[in-house]
């Protein structure tokens, strides 16, 4: 399982937005830190997957989470194409 987490959204400008969230465990350790999400944003799922592999993290996903990522940006450019809400899944 990854230590990560990704909420897709479609912006105003008809662009689509990622941001990949890191999970914490609960401990007493990681209870003040401040984590905050790496976020991405590209006008097609092809520039998205360009801009995320060029990213070090993008590396430390499992391949049914890439697999599943693909999906839901094909998914969120299809929704910008037709001019139609996205829901991620």
């Amino acid at each position: 399982m990854d230590n990560f987490y990704c909420l897709i959204r479609l912006q105003k400008n008809r662009t689509i937005s990622l941001c990949l969230f890191e999970s914490i465990q609960n401990s007493l350790e990681n209870y003040d830190k401040n984590i905050y999400p790496i976020c991405f944003t590209a006008v097609s799922a092809d520039s998205m997957h360009i801009l995320l592999s060029k990213h070090d993290l993008f590396k430390k996903l499992s391949i049914n989470h890439v697999l599943y990522l693909g999906q839901e940006l094909y998914k969120a450019e299809l929704s910008v194409i037709f001019n139609q809400s996205y829901v991620q899944n």
